[in-house]
């Protein structure tokens, strides 16, 4: 690597990004999961760089977060979709089912949605989120496999993005409008939607 594309660090030190960027992912993951808040000049304390180096390494907070959340999202997703049965329909409606039985099961994410509520949200559903970017994108792969006559009534990424809404609608309901977070009912909903 050309001694120009690795920055310096806080001790003057160079750390070669792509290996930095991944420590800094890995232990702000490990802290996710732990159920500890995300502090970026703790991380950079840590890592023994500055705080600008981490930002130049994996963006903002939010940022961070989201590329955490992701990979921990796509994981699940890829079991829910093992572990679903039948074709078509039914492994959409029970890949999603799944997921969102995995994320409510999750007591790092629980811990993350009542540490930071609103926050989580603007993380986890808008249109700045790299979670849900990506889940729309999954979703529609999964449709494109599972479904690929759906497009003939709505183009797929539309639909994805609908599907996707309705499995987070039912996973931050208590958030949302005080309502009690379901699992089964994005299953039901998604069979109906698609039936």
């Amino acid at each position: 690597m050309p001694e120009a594309a690795l920055p310096d660090d806080a001790a003057g030190t160079r750390t070669p990004e792509p290996q930095g960027r991944d420590a800094a992912v890995r232990l702000a993951r490990t802290w996710f999961i732990d159920s500890r808040r995300i502090e970026m000049r703790a991380l950079a304390d840590e890592l023994g760089v500055s705080r600008m180096t981490i930002n130049r390494w994996v963006g903002s907070r939010d940022q961070l977060i989201g590329t955490i959340t992701w990979g921990l999202a796509e994981n699940a997703l890829d079991r829910a979709r093992e572990r679903a049965t039948g074709s078509g329909v039914e492994v959409v409606a029970g890949t999603l089912e799944g997921f969102i039985a995995t994320v409510l099961d999750a007591p790092f994410q629980r811990a993350f949605l009542r540490q930071e509520g609103e926050i989580a949200l603007r993380i986890l559903t808008t249109r700045s989120s790299h979670l849900q970017r990506n889940f729309i994108a999954y979703v529609a792969e999964l449709l494109r496999d599972e479904l690929p006559e759906s497009a003939e009534r709505m183009p797929i990424d539309d639909l994805a993005y609908l599907l996707v809404r309705i499995a987070e609608s039912f996973c931050y309901v208590d958030l949302i409008c005080g309502g009690e977070p379901d699992a089964s009912k994005v299953g039901v909903a998604v069979r109906l939607l698609l039936s």
